[in-house]
């Protein structure tokens, strides 16, 4: 990892099982290494952390670091006093309070990675995959390694989530009820965001939906996806838009039992989006930067699915889930170029041709152009 060369603490967060520690593990392998979901070790850490960390010249990775966050002043006293190069390496999932604390307390010494789930080069390379096959199963390292059934290893995910992370917020006082707002928020990835609509059904009030959607987001479960405005006067949709992360996890909460069952699924072009948009966000944090991804939506319906921003360059991404082409796709690029003006731009759809047309790439869902 060429920035390692920078920053004394290396910091890797990104949701449960995403290979945050075989990542670190991999890249570093003469560490000391310490997992904190050990209570023991937890203990000793955090009652007298120099007797863990007690090399002055020590390199360690900290796995789950978030369950003993009262290290981090003593990590950043051993950072000060020999800032050696990547000298500690800690992971951990994003995890609700605990990463404002490292912000604060390790301010200026630690470079941040999201690891999200594989992308889809990482998993299938030059292959092209079956689409409902591959919005079936998702992404998640674990699943793919083991070739485990995506229903087994979702429901265990989920279980997990809810027993293991939920219980800590004290926002969340009904399990079930959680549940069940994670299974709305499913039914609506790829949706604009409309926080009153998922009170009423979920029976809670706006304040627990926007408390619970921000434990979603910090857990890696979704994305907000913003919308652009480069005029704040004009009438254009200021809500975000909610991306799952995994196409798999959405399936297994909307209750989707088989790769088939996608085919005519009234849902099908929401998770293809979702999965696009997965991917782009892959791209910038698997390069250590943030996702300058946008979507553009005016009140009166006309919209585009995604914005990628460089400086004052905008290229729109269009998606589209159909396995044929149809020219209609390139209409919303036109008219919006002509006001917002484009320089490229994409459409990925779910055929198989590679092409151009009116000078726009058009890129099968196995060809996702790679943004640098």
């Amino acid at each position: 990892m060429k920035v390692a060369k920078g920053f004394p603490i290396i910091t890797i967060t990104g949701p449960r099982q995403s290979g945050k520690t075989t990542l670190a593990r991999m890249q570093f392998p003469d560490y000391q290494y310490i997992d904190l979901e050990n209570p023991e070790l937890r203990f000793v850490l955090e009652s007298d952390p120099k007797s863990l960390l007690s090399d002055a010249d020590g390199r360690y990775i900290i796995d789950e670091f978030q369950y003993a966050p009262g290290i981090l002043p003593y990590i950043k006293m051993m950072a000060d006093s020999n800032p050696i190069p990547a000298r500690f390496i800690l992971t951990g999932s994003n995890q609700f309070s605990k990463m404002r604390q490292l912000s604060q307390s390790l301010a200026g010494r630690t470079a941040i990675f999201q690891l999200l789930p594989f992308s889809y080069p990482e998993i299938y390379q030059d292959c092209r995959a079956d689409l409902n096959e591959l919005l079936f199963k998702g992404f998640y390292p674990r699943l793919i390694a083991q070739n485990m059934g995506p229903q087994m290893f979702y429901t265990s995910y989920i279980n997990t989530y809810l027993e293991r992370d939920v219980p800590e917020l004290t926002q969340v006082q009904d399990r079930d009820l959680f549940f069940k707002f994670l299974g709305l928020c499913a039914g609506r990835t790829a949706s604009i965001l409309n926080k009153t609509a998922l009170a009423n059904e979920t029976g809670v009030d706006v304040k627990t939906v926007s408390n619970w959607l921000s434990i979603l987001q910090t857990s890696y479960i979704i994305h907000l996806l913003q919308p652009w405005h480069k005029n704040q006067n004009k009438r254009l949709v200021k809500s975000p838009k909610l991306y799952f992360l995994d196409t798999g996890l959405a399936c297994r909460l909307l209750r989707i039992r088989d790769a088939r069952d996608l085919v005519n699924h009234p849902l099908k072009g929401q998770l293809f989006e979702t999965f696009v948009v997965s991917e782009y966000l892959k791209m910038f944090y698997n390069q250590g930067s943030d996702a300058p991804l946008y979507f553009y939506r005016e009140n009166s319906g006309l919209e585009l699915d995604l914005l990628i921003q460089s400086g004052a360059k905008l290229m729109p991404v269009e998606i589209k889930s159909a396995r044929v082409f149809n020219p209609s796709f390139i209409k919303n690029i036109k008219v919006i170029g002509k006001s917002l003006g484009f320089q490229s731009a994409k459409i990925i759809y779910g055929g198989d041709l590679k092409f151009t047309k009116e000078e726009i790439d058009i890129c099968p869902y196995h060809q996702i152009p790679v943004y640098k």
